[in-house]
């Protein structure tokens, strides 16, 4: 009986984590592509361009908006990673592989009708069948987080 929870353990492949390295531009036409919830937002969520490392313990991101370079690095270990979002805001995260998707689980302080809110949001991060590189948000409050997806298309690689 033990031998063949092993064997079963042992047959089951791998799950495996696509390499998001690379230089990635936004995609506006393939964005406007409804989702599978049939919802269009238009949102370049990694700016107008990012350029990801990816490493065994960590993903950089490089991510040009409006002329301006945004870094941010995230622990890929369990471990939580701080990083600061425009405006200086304190960004708190963790993130997780389910699957080939890379969960970015992230909370900030923010004002709300004048009121202080906790933001809490996710990302989903992984390469479809086509290469292009989607990312989709979800969050709340609703009236903060609006769900969006962006798709980005690869220029480089490393």
């Amino acid at each position: 009986m033990v031998l063949l929870g092993l064997l079963a353990v042992q047959a089951t492949p791998p799950v495996s984590r696509p390499d998001l390295s690379g230089t990635w531009v936004f995609d506006q036409a393939k964005t406007m592509q409804p989702g599978p919830d049939g919802r269009v937002v238009l949102a370049a969520m990694l700016g107008d361009e990012v350029t990801i490392l990816q490493t065994g313990a960590s993903l950089t991101l490089r991510i040009l908006f409006n002329g301006e370079v945004i870094v941010a690095v995230y622990d890929l270990t369990g471990r939580e990673s701080e990083n600061l979002s425009p405006g200086d805001i304190k960004v708190t995260s963790r993130a997780q592989w389910l699957g080939d998707k890379l969960a970015i689980d992230s909370s900030s302080d923010g004002e709300e009708s004048g009121r202080p809110v906790t933001i809490r949001t996710r990302r989903l991060i992984w390469i479809d069948e086509a290469g292009d590189l989607i990312v989709e948000r979800s969050g709340t409050p609703a009236s903060v987080v609006s769900p969006s997806r962006s798709v980005y298309r690869r220029t480089s690689n490393f």
